[in-house]
């Protein structure tokens, strides 16, 4: 049985490691397979996986500040490799719900072998986002036929970050049945052998400026074998842990920028301190505030989690740490200076993956939306009990 704090000592250890790496990490395109070796060697994959199952993962609270050091600590070696690996545990989370009345043996048959393939090392991610859909994956035109004993999926989808890394991806498609549209588990274990198979075809390489190497790929499913998730009502009991889970873990490696950033500023600036200007000042104080604030939110978020209330704090503070993380980089560029605009500086590349971060998880309109919905849900309750 493996221990929570072993786990996470280990996997820090690799960070501390990979460190070492970082300026070779930060010229790479692409994913290296035997870093994600590493995690699952070192307990990585078990995150998602109950403790009665084997597994790292007891209760949302206990668990939650652990989960967010070890995202942090890879963050800080290869903001790539940490925002695809803190989707696996985030994935296995719709399978933490409650089992639901219309559960039976397809249920426990499936969530006994979701457990096992994270157990075995194996990594889950995610090939939900559609073009169009404005990252509400509820809104998806994609269908998945039934045809005999199995699905086929159809349809367009990109940001499947992990790809030729993944072994499993959840997507979402619609059924033929009345309902928001159901999750469904693609194998995509032959990306990952390099192998062409009939009915996934990738039509779009990931170039984008921020996170540079999440093989964020778009693929074109036709016909191609999907499984249903077994309990749609155990689904969407585990979609609050889900929403709390990925916030927070997102969130962990937008700070971890931040605070590289951050330090390779002060380094920059100390040097320069006699000779700043008053605005470049200023700057650097404003930039110290909201870097005190990030880190303030950043607590916040994981004592309102901790205390079985954070649903709305977790959303939140995701928003608020995208949002001020983004402008404080782009802020104390000006007071860097020009020097900030060389690929040959790690400074434009934090910030680009800051900004990828908040365009897609989730875009920006959309958490908003989320956000108020919460709101008004509270308002409700307030008026209600008052």
């Amino acid at each position: 049985m493996h221990e929570l704090k072993e786990v996470e000592q280990r996997v820090r250890t690799l960070a501390e490691r990979w460190r070492h790496e970082t300026v070779e990490r930060r010229r790479r395109e692409g994913l290296d397979a035997s870093d994600f070796k590493a995690l699952a060697e070192a307990g990585f994959t078990l995150a998602g996986v109950p403790r009665d199952d084997g597994g790292l993962f007891t209760d949302l609270g206990a668990c939650i500040r652990p989960y967010a050091r070890m995202l942090f600590a890879l963050a800080g070696a290869d903001p790539s490799l940490a925002l695809v690996a803190s989707m696996h545990p985030v994935v296995l989370g719709y399978w933490l719900g409650a089992e639901g009345s219309a559960s039976g043996a397809d249920w426990i048959r499936q969530r006994q072998w979701v457990y096992h393939s994270a157990s075995q090392g194996q990594f889950w991610g995610t090939v939900t986002s559609e073009p169009g859909s404005g990252g509400d994956i509820l809104e998806t035109r994609s269908r998945a036929l039934l045809d005999g004993d199995r699905f086929l999926l159809s349809g367009e989808k990109h940001f499947a970050s992990g790809s030729g890394i993944c072994d499993y991806m959840i997507t979402t498609a619609q059924d033929g049945r009345d309902g928001e549209p159901p999750l469904f588990i693609v194998d995509v274990r032959h990306v990952k052998r390099g192998e062409t198979r009939s009915g996934m075809t990738l039509t779009r390489p990931w170039d984008g400026h921020g996170m540079r190497a999440t093989q964020s790929h778009a693929w074109r499913f036709q016909d191609y074998p999907a499984e249903r998730h077994a309990d749609p009502q155990a689904c969407a009991a585990a979609r609050p842990l889900v929403a709390q889970l990925s916030a927070v873990l997102f969130s962990a490696v937008v700070l971890a920028v931040f605070e590289e950033a951050m330090a390779e500023a002060r380094m920059v600036l100390v040097k320069r301190a006699e000779t700043l200007r008053a605005a470049e000042r200023v700057g650097w104080v404003e930039a110290e505030n909201r870097y005190w604030l990030a880190r303030q939110a950043f607590e916040g978020m994981l004592t309102a989690v901790e205390s079985g209330d954070g649903l709305r704090a977790s959303v939140r503070g995701k928003l608020v740490l995208a949002e001020l993380v983004e402008a404080t980089l782009l802020e104390l560029g000006r007071v860097l200076g020009g020097g900030c605009f060389s690929r040959s500086q790690p400074y434009g590349q934090w910030l680009q993956d800051v900004r990828a971060l908040g365009f897609l998880r989730p875009p920006w309109a959309l958490a908003m939306d989320q956000l108020f919905t919460l709101d008004r849900m509270a308002a409700g309750r307030v008026s209600l009990q008052g």
